[in-house]
């Protein structure tokens, strides 16, 4: 069984949490949309430059994949309280990809974002069931662009279950 998610699928159900206040405050929801917005169009780029339809879309995937850990460590789903700061992953997302040339728009638009002045003061919380929805959601857009959506608490695509 597959499900045909879409990047703006996974708008919808950003916005959809955030109207039903399971996702903090407006500027960590637009940052969440906007990371979605930019793994959308390394998508395209990944479109452009693909020569067959087999290959994964790595750079797309890396940025859904750090889009779910950005919403597990604000539903606090860690093991150890420390391992829940968002500026460590950023840190070492940026790191591992920051030299790549296919993830140059990314950090081009995100350096851009206006996340980053507000961050320290605002609100970052996701529900259980917002955090179930949105990760399973990315889970399957990740696979549909020949992705694996990992398991395991503290790695993306990770879900509590009850």
């Amino acid at each position: 069984m597959t499900k045909v998610v879409t990047f703006d699928v996974l708008r919808g159900d950003v916005s959809t949490a955030h109207k039903l206040d399971q996702i903090g405050d407006d500027r960590f929801a637009r940052s969440l949309i906007s990371n979605i917005d930019l793994a959308d169009k390394l998508a395209g780029v990944c479109d452009k430059r693909r020569h067959g339809k087999d290959k994964p879309c790595q750079p797309a995937i890396a940025v859904l994949k750090l889009f779910i850990r950005r919403l597990e460590l604000a539903n606090h789903k860690c093991d150890n309280p420390a391992d829940c700061d968002e500026e460590r992953e950023w840190a070492a997302f940026r790191k591992e990809h920051g030299k790549d040339d296919d993830f140059k728009e990314f950090f081009r638009g995100w350096d851009r974002d206006d996340w980053h002045k507000y961050k320290k003061s605002s609100k970052r919380s996701v529900t259980d069931e917002a955090l179930k929805i949105i990760s399973e959601d990315a889970g399957w857009l990740i696979k549909s662009l020949g992705g694996k959506a990992e398991a395991g608490r503290g790695k993306p695509g990770y879900v509590e279950r009850d």
